[in-house]
């Protein structure tokens, strides 16, 4: 596996730690469901800017690896092997802005 496929792999796991404390009961709230395990979550909240500036700096690395530095080689598999990493790395930007403002943003729904 490549570099920047295993940061941005990275960046979506820790964007999802840090967002788990939050997402977790939402979901059960929005599907009127309830689980008291999910309690057990909030522990993350104290790591979460740890886990958010980590998910920002592998997100950086790999944006810098995919978008900026040059190819290696111009080969048909380096090009198909960019375009997916490309790919994953938009969903772990993606997943990241959404562990980034999930909080702001069931204060607007629920607030």
């Amino acid at each position: 596996m490549k570099i920047e496929n295993a940061s941005t792999i990275g960046t979506v796991i820790a964007s999802f730690l840090a967002a788990s404390c939050c997402i977790g009961p939402a979901i059960f709230v929005v599907f009127g469901a309830s689980a008291g395990f999910l309690g057990e979550f909030t522990f993350f909240e104290t790591y979460r800017s740890y886990l958010l500036g980590t998910g920002f700096l592998m997100l950086g690395f790999s944006f810098w690896k995919l978008f900026i530095k040059k190819p290696d080689c111009k080969c048909e598999a380096d090009i198909r092997s960019r375009k997916i990493a490309r790919s994953i790395w938009w969903f772990g930007f993606a997943s990241l802005a959404l562990a980034a403002s999930f909080q702001k943003v069931i204060l607007l729904f629920y607030g």
